[in-house]
């Protein structure tokens, strides 16, 4: 398999530097500040179990690249003798090369990769299929890699490097809260410095997170997310959009939109909104024919079963746009805030029905339900966390009434205005993220 770029990332090639890299002062002091090696690391752990079954890989690693050997303080599905010691030499290391290139590696067969093929990993661990991202420190410099392992041939899609990439952001901002913390203690004068720069990875990691909005015939979208003011208080919220396998055959369009929060603050809580949105994909994907009670069936008992364990509020919608017809909405409310369907006619209504918040025990074996309408053409769906409408000292009635007012005078200038019309309305001082999503309906008639 010869060098190739995909996205703008190398799959291949040599790396004449690679000690010079592997050994830099600077960054073997940043590892060692980090506090991992190859002992079990409870988060690192759960960052390569994320790996593992967003992509459904047998084995996936944190590998931290030393001078002499890889550590895994992450690591799931590794044989033994290797899983007991989570560590090899660098004799075994694809890591390696990541770390020398600065870029990920990705390769679809081992045996025949000029870098790799003499690699004592391939007989001694099974390495044949192989993705890596770097791991990074606040400065850029490569600790180690996330990677995910297979022990057959495998052609890596789009959709798996773009989730090894996001996980991979969270697991760096995760290793660079470690480093934030070790300064920390060594000047205990700039903790406040530390907890801002902890205060910016966490958002920057939740921003990271968010989706970037499809392109979908017959739709516009938009959606803005606005962190809390307080400090370190970020949270769990967010939106997300996906077009349906068959999006485009006999059975018309589909999309499948979801807005939810997540209960907590900080790390833990974006770290789990981001595997609760990937779960909620995948579920969404399975059952691209819906209805949304299946999809968040399916999210419910992977959440119970194999964890995460996150509790918190949702609402998954089907979008559906039957070939000559106007769109359907079919959704499901887990006791998220109502959304708006703002009519062309001026009519809003307010989508009301809602089941229990997901996540806990008293809610395990709860029968959803499904809503559905057909859209008139010109209307614009709103979907927002409950950031946008509950405030202290305030009714969230008398809130809500006031943002359908506020919608009520944008509701023909597009989904932009929408979205920031409603994020201007919030006080300066917030005490809770937000997150503001609106689809519009286009009016003509689908082609």
């Amino acid at each position: 398999m010869g060098e190739a770029v995909v996205g703008g990332l190398t799959r291949a090639g040599g790396h004449p530097d690679a000690e010079q890299a592997v050994c830099d002062r600077a960054r073997l002091l940043a590892l060692a500040r980090t506090g991992l090696g190859p002992a079990a690391d409870p988060e690192m752990d759960r960052i390569a179990d994320w790996v593992r079954r967003a992509l459904g890989v047998p084995t996936a690693l944190v590998s931290l690249v030393q001078v002499d050997r890889q550590v895994f303080p992450g690591m799931v599905g590794l044989p033994e003798p290797a899983a007991a010691e989570r560590a090899t030499p660098l004799t075994h290391s694809f890591c390696q090369h990541v770390v020398a290139s600065a870029k990920p590696l990705v390769i679809h067969d081992a045996r025949a990769h000029p870098l790799v093929r003499d690699n004592l990993a391939i007989p001694d661990l099974g390495v044949v299929a192989y993705a890596g991202v770097p791991l990074t420190d606040e400065r850029g410099r490569v600790l180690g890699s996330l990677c995910a392992i297979d022990g057959r041939p495998r052609d890596w899609s789009d959709d798996d490097l773009a989730t090894l990439h996001d996980i991979a952001r969270s697991c760096s901002a995760e290793l660079r809260l470690r480093l934030a913390r070790y300064d920390a203690g060594i000047e205990a004068g700039r903790r406040d410095l530390v907890e801002q720069w902890q205060q910016q990875v966490v958002r920057e990691l939740q921003a990271a997170m968010l989706t970037v909005l499809p392109t979908i015939d017959g739709l516009s979208m938009a959606a803005r997310y606005r962190p809390a003011d307080s400090r370190l208080n970020v949270g769990g919220d967010w939106y997300d959009a996906i077009a349906l396998r068959g999006a485009r055959d006999r059975d018309g369009q589909a999309v499948a939109v979801s807005v939810g929060d997540v209960i907590g603050h900080d790390l833990p809580a974006v770290t789990l909104m981001g595997q609760v949105r990937w779960m909620l994909r995948q579920a969404a994907w399975d059952h691209s024919a819906g209805p949304p009670t299946a999809v968040f069936g399916a999210f419910e008992a992977a959440n119970r079963g194999i964890g995460p364990g996150a509790a918190g509020t949702a609402v998954v919608a089907h979008l559906h746009r039957p070939p000559g017809a106007p769109w359907v909405v079919r959704w499901t409310n887990a006791g998220h805030p109502a959304p708006l369907l703002l009519r062309p006619d001026g009519r809003t209504e307010l989508l009301a029905e809602h089941d229990a918040l997901f996540g806990f025990a008293i809610t395990d074996g709860l029968t959803r339900t499904d809503h559905e309408l057909v859209v008139e053409p010109g209307s614009t769906l709103f979907l927002y966390s409950d950031g946008l409408v509950e405030r202290p000292g305030s009714d969230i009635d008398e809130t809500t009434r006031a943002l359908v007012t506020l919608l009520d005078g944008v509701r023909d200038d597009g989904p932009e205005a929408v979205v920031t019309t409603a994020m201007e309305s919030l006080p300066e001082n917030t005490h809770d993220d937000v997150v503001a999503f609106a689809v519009h309906f286009h009016a003509d008639p689908p082609g």
